[in-house]
Formats: structure tokens, sequence, C-alpha cells
């Protein structure tokens, strides 16, 4: 009986320091940046390893998921380099502003076509400020961690891609940056 509860407890035992070691290899990160206003982002790495996985939320005028992998170049493992799939940057969707229906102007209809004018014009303002679609694609990244690739601290990543936008299809190179803390 007592056997059988020793290789229980061993087993449990086994069991929460697996899961602990599992649980330390994931980190969350919440960043800030351009063309997205918030990123946040789950990571995975093995303690000591000198690269990463990830998966961030890109939130913005549009939004996006993308997923990566970083290497370190250094041995202080501040530096990487890396790839995404995914969202990495905003474009405009080139749509066009309605035009408004010019009427010949006369004394009745004056006020009415002033009217439209004026209601075209901020329509056409709010449409060319939130016009923004996601570039999905692929992308090459640059990041620097001022504590290192897997520790906790600030970060900087750079993204530069090519890819198609959500909505309109067109094909673009662009990119963003992010800053981030890593919990």
């Amino acid at each position: 009986m007592n056997k059988t509860v020793l290789q229980c407890s061993g087993a449990l035992a086994l069991c929460l320091v697996s899961t602990a070691s599992v649980a330390n290899d994931f980190k969350f990160s919440l960043g800030v940046g351009l063309p997205f206003l918030l990123t946040p982002e789950v990571s995975y790495s093995q303690p000591g390893a000198d690269s990463r996985w990830y998966a961030n939320y890109k939130m913005g005028l549009d939004d996006g998921f993308s997923g990566g992998y970083e290497r370190a170049l250094d041995a202080d493992k501040k530096h990487a380099l890396g790839v995404l799939i995914g969202a990495f940057s905003v474009v405009d969707d080139k749509r066009p502003c309605p035009d408004s229906d010019k009427t010949e102007m006369t004394q009745d209809n004056v006020f009415a076509q002033i009217s439209f004018d004026i209601g075209s014009a901020l329509g056409c303002a709010l449409s060319e400020a939130f016009d923004e679609e996601s570039l999905n694609g692929i992308a090459l990244t640059y990041s620097y961690q001022a504590n290192g690739l897997n520790e906790s601290g600030w970060r900087v990543r750079f993204e530069l891609g090519h890819g198609e936008a959500a909505r309109s299809k067109r094909k673009d190179t662009s990119g963003g940056f992010i800053v981030s803390y890593q919990f």
C-alpha cells in the first residue's frame, strides 16, 4: 500500500515539475507600434535557447494575426533575425471617394447641393482616414532585446515584407515596428 502511494506521489511530482517547466517556456508580451497600435504576443522557447517561436494579434485601423520564428545573432542574445507569416503592415485600399452628383445650380437646389457637397467632403475625409487594410504575407524581422531574446524586458522589432492586401488583393511591400515589453 505504501509503495502504491509512493509511486503515485512520485508520478504526481513529476507531472507538476514538467508542467511548471513547460509553463516557464511560454512568455507574454504587449507592444505598441506602427502601423498597428496594439500587439499582444505569446512566445515559446526552451530555457537558455537562442531562438523562439511566437504568435501575435495586431490591432489598429485594421487587424490581423501573424506567427514567426526568431534566432539570436550574438552570444548576449540581444540581436535577432527572423521571419514571420501573416499580417505585418497595412496599406491604403485606394477606394475612390464618391463623386458628388453635380446638378445645375438653381435657386431651388442651391442649399441641397451645398449640403450634399459638405456631406460628401466629410464622408470622403472619414473614408480616407479609415480605409486601411492589412497586408498579409511573409516578412523578415530584426529585433533588439535589452535583456536578451527570451528574457523579461523591452524589445524593439522591425518588420519588412511583401504580401497581399486583405480586401483589395493588391500586392505591396511594406513594413512596420513594434516596441513591446515581455513579461
